[in-house]
């Protein structure tokens, strides 16, 4: 059975970000019980605050089953949804006897740290992002002792698609390959939908009927199969990759970093001191001392949002050039929090983004808060933007990809003659463990 693993507490500060006037008002609890019968049933996996569910929910899905180990994501997500549905421990310690019957989408946005640029490169033999394969080990189970799900959605940062060649990501296709999925590789970045520079890899999944076969997929390079999508693709002729019928995402972002700003009282505690924010311009290199004093001009409404670098044994600040914000991340160190640099007022004032302007930038503009501004941004920086994935769920299954399935154990002899061992969870030769027992 599942035992709840709970990660350590940590001590947070006093004081709330409130909700204010754009609080939810959408349904939860008794009200969300009542979602209608025939809608899409899926779970989601490394649910976070819940993000997936936010952005699916208004389509027509229903979210059966959540499970994350992190407590402090947990909380938001009760604070959202409610008490129902949601399981929180290790997802090596899930079976498929924890989870509810017919299961139309599973969905998991797995850590990215092992496969990020930013990270250590660990690839999927690393302890974080190598929890796709008790995912994928449910997956399989689903697919042998139960109806098999009709589609599976993983996403992850785009150093997914490079991380060990292409080996890890052929691994994870070759998994979903074995139990009759056909797989298309899509390249979606938020700042399609909102002022946040995002790129992500989504890998969809549809189920096919045993045997039959399925159309090759395209050459041609586009914005939601770039050339490396396609390098891949042709490097690895024998997964089954098709080109799922998509519309061209959007041509221009909506909105601009100024536009998801909140507007803080100039004596709010979290702008820095006059004298620290003018300490860092002074340090900036050149360059970003000229994009503080193009903002002081005027240009790109006067925001923009700064990373803090260790550079050559000094803490630096580092702008962007354009009306986005960076890509959100989580709060762990100091270089991991996004910071806006202020020039409106005619001089230059610097604080950390809220969680409400985290929110924002996710897509998430209603969503309660109830926590301070670092669990907020723990939450939010570890998430989906709800826009693009409601669009690519949209295009890709609609409200409900149910079709004709393949009985339960129809493809043990297969999976097991053809995968009778898990991919390799270290990279350190140790024994592989059969996946079938």
């Amino acid at each position: 059975m599942f035992e709840t693993l709970r990660e350590g507490s940590e001590t947070t500060a006093s004081g709330t970000v409130g909700a204010g006037p754009d609080a939810a008002t959408r349904p939860s609890g008794p009200e969300q019980r009542n979602a209608r019968p025939e809608a899409g049933r899926f779970a989601e996996f490394f649910a976070g605050i819940g993000l997936v569910r936010e952005a699916i929910e208004p389509l027509g899905w229903r979210c059966v089953f959540a499970n994350d180990i992190a407590p402090r994501k947990e909380e938001m997500y009760r604070q959202r949804f409610g008490d129902e549905h949601f399981l929180l421990g290790d997802i090596h310690d899930l079976g498929v006897g924890d989870l509810p019957p017919r299961l139309d989408l599973v969905t998991a946005s797995f850590p990215c740290i092992d496969l990020s640029l930013a990270g250590n490169r660990a690839g999927l033999a690393g302890r974080h992002s190598g929890t796709i394969w008790p995912f994928l080990e449910i997956v399989t189970a689903l697919c042998i002792q139960r109806t098999p799900p009709s589609a599976v959605l993983l996403e992850n940062v785009t150093g997914f698609l490079t991380s060990r060649g292409g080996a890890d990501l052929a691994d994870v296709c070759r998994r979903l390959a074995a139990v009759h999925y056909v797989i298309d590789v899509l390249f979606v970045d938020a700042r399609w939908f909102r002022p946040q520079s995002r790129p992500r890899l989504f890998v969809v999944a549809r189920q096919r009927e045993d045997g039959s076969p399925w159309s090759r997929p395209g050459s041609q390079p586009s914005r939601l199969r770039p050339a490396a999508v396609r390098r891949f693709e042709a490097a690895h002729p024998d997964l089954p990759f098709v080109d799922l019928p998509m519309p061209a995402p959007p041509d221009e972002t909506p909105g601009t970093l100024a536009s998801i700003l909140e507007n803080l009282p100039p004596d709010d505690a979290r702008w820095w001191p006059e004298d620290r924010a003018a300490a860092l311009v002074t340090r900036m290199a050149p360059r970003n001392r000229r994009r503080v004093d193009e903002l002081l001009a005027g240009e790109r409404d006067g925001v923009a949002t700064m990373f803090r670098r260790r550079r050559n044994g000094r803490t630096v600040g580092e702008l962007r050039p354009d009306r986005l914000a960076g890509c959100l991340r989580t709060p762990q160190g100091g270089s991991s929090v996004q910071f806006l640099v202020d020039c409106r007022s005619g001089a230059t004032r610097i604080r950390p983004l809220t969680g409400r302007e985290y929110a924002r930038l996710q897509g998430a503009d209603s969503f309660p808060i109830e926590v301070n501004d670092r669990q907020a941004r723990l939450g939010f920086g570890d998430a989906v933007c709800v826009q693009a994935v409601r669009w690519l769920v949209r295009h890709a299954f609609g409200s409900d990809c149910r079709t004709a399935h393949n009985p339960p154990g129809s493809f043990n002899e297969t999976v097991a003659a053809r995968y009778p061992y898990a991919p390799p969870t270290s990279g350190r030769g140790e024994q592989q463990q059969p996946l079938f027992k």
